[in-house]
């Protein structure tokens, strides 16, 4: 019998053990051509992108993510080189803010047009992805599972990957932060960072997303708020991950006060962290797009691409 039991445990450990050297897996790929409309789109958000986007390849992908077939996109430089990787996480819960070929065009290759390969999910339960989003619950392993994907992927550089996400890809990125030390930099648009003052400012967020998604939530609310607000574990988010943190003051769908505290906690622990909340700006910062894709860039370049080192977040001067 304990024969028996022994050999059950072993094959329950090599099942186990198979499926998760499977993760990041990719099963299914390909080609994306964007259309005319979508070209069209994008050529009146901005013109200087189009050119760009002949240097840029897309690929709608399926990978595996515990042993879950997982939908997502690739974005990468067509030229021969070594690139560095940024996972992009995507807003929104269900099909709203769901990847579509306005948003792989012009957000994913914008990215990848810097000279970068870029991953993203549309998270499980989600465009043909197997299984249930949780919305920042087992879900971020299919963010952290794309880490592997960058693997199969023949000029990515897996020495170098960031990863950047708004909204509530704000949250997943935080969320990632909280559970490896693997990424170089990270850049969060307006990242949910409060679950408790999130619901206060926008009360339908209790029907319609936490406890649609949030699995046993109404038992268990004040834990599971918790676990996805970054204000509560800032001191665990990886030290050696530089953030990048941009807000806009008039954002009525994830207020500026949310990223406030979160800086304010960064601050204490003495966590790279640069801060811009632009005037009068809204969720998507629409206002000041140039300049955050800017921002972005040059935060990317900086401390991705070219591996700076990390400041003295210690008080110093004359």
């Amino acid at each position: 019998m304990m024969r028996y039991q022994l050999s059950i445990f072993l094959l329950l450990v090599l099942l186990v053990n198979k499926a998760h050297s499977q993760n990041g897996k990719i099963i299914e790929k390909e080609r994306i051509t964007l259309s005319d409309s979508t070209m069209a789109l994008i050529q009146r958000a901005d013109s200087t992108l189009v050119a760009s986007l002949k240097k840029v390849e897309f690929f709608r992908i399926t990978y595996l993510s515990d042993s879950l077939k997982i939908k997502g996109f690739i974005a990468k430089p067509i030229e021969d080189g070594n690139f560095p990787c940024i996972i992009s996480n995507r807003g929104g819960t269900g099909k709203f803010g769901q990847w579509n070929e306005v948003g792989i065009g012009f957000f994913l290759g914008k990215l990848a047009s810097w000279g970068y390969v870029v991953a993203a999910s549309q998270y499980r339960g989600n465009d043909g992805s197997e299984g249930v989003e949780e919305a920042g619950g087992k879900d971020l392993n299919d963010v952290l599972n794309l880490v592997p994907t960058f693997n199969e992927i023949t000029n990515a550089d897996t020495s170098r990957i960031g990863i950047e996400g708004g909204s509530r890809g704000g949250m997943m990125t935080y969320l990632a932060l909280k559970e490896t030390c693997i990424f170089k930099a990270a850049v969060v648009l307006a990242g949910s960072a409060n679950a408790f003052t999130h619901l206060k400012n926008r009360p339908d967020f209790e029907e319609h997303v936490y406890s649609k998604y949030i699995p046993n939530y109404y038992q268990n609310k004040e834990e599971e708020l918790k676990s996805r607000s970054a204000v509560f574990w800032a001191d665990k988010l990886c030290k050696t991950t530089p953030l990048l943190l941009m807000h806009g003051s008039s954002d009525w769908r994830v207020k500026a006060s949310e990223s406030l505290e979160l800086v304010t906690k960064l601050y204490e622990y003495k966590h790279p962290v640069r801060f811009i909340l632009f005037e009068g700006a809204d969720h998507g910062i629409r206002e000041y797009r140039n300049t955050y894709f800017n921002q972005t860039k040059s935060f990317f370049d900086y401390y991705l691409k070219n591996l700076n080192e990390l400041p003295n977040m210690e008080l110093h001067g004359r």
